[in-house]
């Protein structure tokens, strides 16, 4: 199969890189690299005819020829941290810079006993009876990501898999503040690729709030290419909160990946902001009785953004249940896609599963492409779907003005409300904190909300 130029110059940089890259001392890792190259070389990343990628075309990402961010001591030591941490609240804070963890700007202290934290680069560097469980866990991923991988991202991340965090958290431990995860791009990252992976187990019982979030120092064009594993054990809980508001010349790729135990429970807000062409892919797989997942996303896009989340809950087993809601507000030439499909395997009885998708066009020159999708291969179940695309209710705007508002101000508390149905289900304050001012930002709402209220 004829690769991209990019393709062909990922996979040479991955042969040169693999001896330098963490574990490669360790021949399972080294093998896993193969593979994943392997598995990049044929498949390819991602193009128009490829059924899941019909609406996103990565044309603008393939004019560039990125590098892999190299580790730099002084970079991890000297970084800006500027806005980049969550305000509010008391967390326990993660950060990666370029793709790789920096203890001087991370902050554990306290961290309980029962959570264990290791970064990746450690984990794969450590010899075959250091961490067993730690490293076995990662290489499992790490494996399944090389030889199944159903696009060339997924390959990526593994073949070039460096540093990122494994987590376990403990029998019935409750996490007494959120983990946050902070992914910041340096200044100086125009044409640098970050890689990060994420494996995070949930013990029986266990709960946490889990913050990730992407952050630029400058308006560069680089690539993120993230991966984030949850497996959860039985009641295990996990509140995931994502927000992705990179530099809008940037490019963002990413995924959560969820497996579930009888009770347990995934619920995921995910914000979209920033970057010039952004994708998250969340695929839950609900495989015990009772589990339950919960997919919320705001997306917000103007220029020439393009915004694609695409999203496959698996009900594998009996009396599970998932709600899916997601909503888009776009302006001058922005595009969304949104594919939303639900899954109901044969057994998998007493499913209920929903799922919404609504998109507000500012501009006649927005676009919004909408697939919902229901596969259901068992007989007493309860689902349904449903999405729209649609303006402003002008005769809402006329309204607001006969009461009188000026028009921009009219719309401004219009839109403002369409995204508050979404915002109001923000659990973590500190988070719905961050996202409404990201929300008035994005849409130069400040002034005009704030004059009409």
């Amino acid at each position: 199969m004829k690769v991209s130029p990019l393709t062909s110059h990922l996979i040479e940089q991955g042969r040169k890189l693999i001896q330098t890259l963490p574990g490669s001392s360790c021949e399972p890792v080294m093998q896993m690299r193969k593979d994943a190259l392997a598995r990049l070389e044929s498949t390819g990343l991602p193009k128009m005819t490829d059924e899941q990628w019909r609406y996103t075309n990565i044309r603008s990402l393939e004019k560039f020829r990125f590098d892999f961010a190299r580790q730099s001591v002084s970079a991890l030591d000297n970084v800006d941290f500027g806005e980049g941490c969550l305000s509010g609240t008391e967390t326990y804070r993660i950060v990666f810079v370029d793709g790789w963890f920096s203890p001087k700007l991370s902050k554990l202290d306290n961290l309980p006993k029962t959570v264990q934290f290791r970064n990746l680069a450690d984990v794969l560097d450590s010899p075959a009876d250091g961490d067993p469980e730690f490293r076995e866990f990662a290489l499992r991923e790490l494996q399944r990501m090389a030889i199944d991988a159903e696009h060339g991202f997924t390959a990526v991340g593994a073949g070039f898999a460096a540093d990122g965090l494994v987590i376990r958290v403990g029998v019935d431990t409750k996490v007494d503040r959120p983990l946050e995860v902070i992914c910041l791009s340096c200044a100086d990252a125009n044409s640098r690729f970050s890689n990060i992976n994420g494996f995070i187990h949930m013990e029986q019982g266990a709960e946490i709030q889990f913050v990730e979030r992407y952050v630029s120092s400058d308006n560069t064009s680089h690539l993120t290419n993230s991966s984030f594993v949850f497996e959860l054990e039985a009641d295990a809980r996990v509140d995931h909160y994502r927000v992705q508001n990179e530099s809008e010349s940037a490019f963002h790729i990413g995924s959560a990946t969820t497996r579930q135990a009888d009770c347990s429970q995934y619920r995921i807000f995910s914000g979209s902001f920033g970057a010039l062409l952004n994708r998250h892919e969340v695929t839950p797989s609900l495989d015990g009785k009772n589990s339950h997942c919960e997919l919320k996303g705001l997306y917000i896009g103007a220029g020439n953004q393009h915004i694609d989340n695409y999203t496959t809950i698996a009900h594998e087993s009996a009396d599970a249940t998932s709600n899916e809601f997601y909503k888009g507000i776009l302006d001058d030439s922005a595009r969304a896609v949104f594919h939303g499909r639900i899954r109901v395997a044969p057994g998998a009885q007493h499913t209920d599963a929903q799922q919404q998708n609504r998109s507000l066009l500012l501009s006649p020159n927005a676009e919004a492409d909408t697939k919902p999708q229901l596969e259901i291969y068992a007989d007493d179940v309860k689902c349904s779907h449903g999405a729209t695309i649609g303006q402003l209710d002008e005769s809402a705007v006329f309204y607001l003005r006969s009461r009188g508002l000026e028009k921009a101000q009219a719309r401004a508390l219009l839109t403002h409300a369409f995204a508050q149905e979404i915002l109001r289900d923000i659990k973590l304050a500190p988070v719905q904190a961050e996202v409404s001012d990201l929300v008035r930002k994005k849409l130069n709402l400040d002034m005009s909300t704030r004059e009409a209220a």
